[in-house]
């Protein structure tokens, strides 16, 4: 199991514990305002497992850390001898479980189930002449299986911590866009909380000062519910905007430049009408209108 510690050094474990050891915190608190919630539930019993399994990885990883040290000061020491130096490589080769193919007795790995050749838990029972005899965790099934059809079960571990992680981060998200989307509701004091006459004086400045937390917390995540609705409004306008076409008066009137050449070929450049005629006016004439009756006409 040396080939999954060797991967992922001491740095990237302990980085990653303390990433899911935030993630976790997280998660609870979303459970203390949500307890009902089982997908938050679900990723605090999870988050819990990965971060015990990480925890024992790093425990291994220092350990063979501190057993390799110890391992180049004794063959520092036996150098000049070939006969110390060979059995020093002999030995070296029987310890290291993965070069050799054989994985300890009681090794958690993953191996391939011969009914439907798929990838389950198991637990190494014993070495055999052929590969190695495991139980698979999830049933309690034993069988013999090739050397090829076993594998370390640490990458695969981080590999769902990511995943689980992510679920985390994705979950933050969507309560985040859900309380930008949705109003804020207000909350209603605990009934817990509400002082009684006969409590104790000491009872009631306890409840007084919780009082206003809680209070002091609503209107927190009241301010914040309002400023992420408002961020999602302007983006929102930002985008319709910018898909929206005005229309106006001038909508589509290409604007042109005083300075195009004149189609009269005796106009001047910058002169805005040059070149052409002035506007005609029709003469003004007086109309003679007759009146009814008789057939003299009159001056309007």
């Amino acid at each position: 199991m040396e080939g999954g510690v060797e991967e992922l050094s001491i740095e990237v474990l302990a980085s990653n514990l303390s990433t899911y050891k935030e993630q976790l915190e997280q998660v609870r608190q979303l459970l203390s305002e949500d307890p009902r919630n089982l997908e938050y539930a679900d990723m605090e019993k999870e988050l819990k497992e990965v971060i015990a399994l990480t925890e024992e990885l790093l425990a291994t990883a220092k350990q063979n850390e501190i057993s390799l040290s110890d391992a180049g000061v004794s063959a520092e020491a036996t150098t000049g001898s070939p006969d110390l130096e060979s059995a020093w490589e002999n030995m070296g080769s029987r310890k290291n479980p993965i070069h050799e193919g054989k994985f300890p007795v009681g090794t958690k790995v993953q191996a391939v189930f011969s009914d439907d050749g798929e990838w389950y838990d198991a637990t190494i029972e014993a070495h055999t002449a052929n590969g190695y005899f495991v139980a698979y965790d999830e049933w309690g099934n034993k069988e013999e299986v090739d050397p090829e059809n076993v594998r370390p079960i640490e990458q695969n571990a981080i590999v769902e911590a990511e995943r689980l992680a992510q679920a985390t981060k994705n979950a933050l998200k969507r309560k985040i866009e859900q309380a930008a989307s949705s109003d804020y509701q207000t909350k209603t004091l605990p009934a817990k909380l509400k002082i009684d006459p006969n409590d104790p004086e000491d009872v009631k400045i306890a409840k007084r000062k919780k009082i206003h937390a809680f209070k002091s917390k609503a209107r927190f995540e009241q301010l914040e519910v309002v400023q992420n609705k408002k961020q999602n409004d302007w983006q929102q306008f930002q985008t319709t905007k910018a898909k929206t076409k005005k229309v106006g008066f001038f909508t589509g009137r290409k604007k042109e430049s005083i300075f195009k050449s004149p189609e009269d070929p005796f106009g001047k450049v910058g002169v805005t009408g040059s070149g052409k005629g002035l506007t005609d006016f029709q003469k003004r004439e007086k109309h003679l209108h007759l009146k009814s009756g008789n057939g003299e006409g009159t001056d309007e």
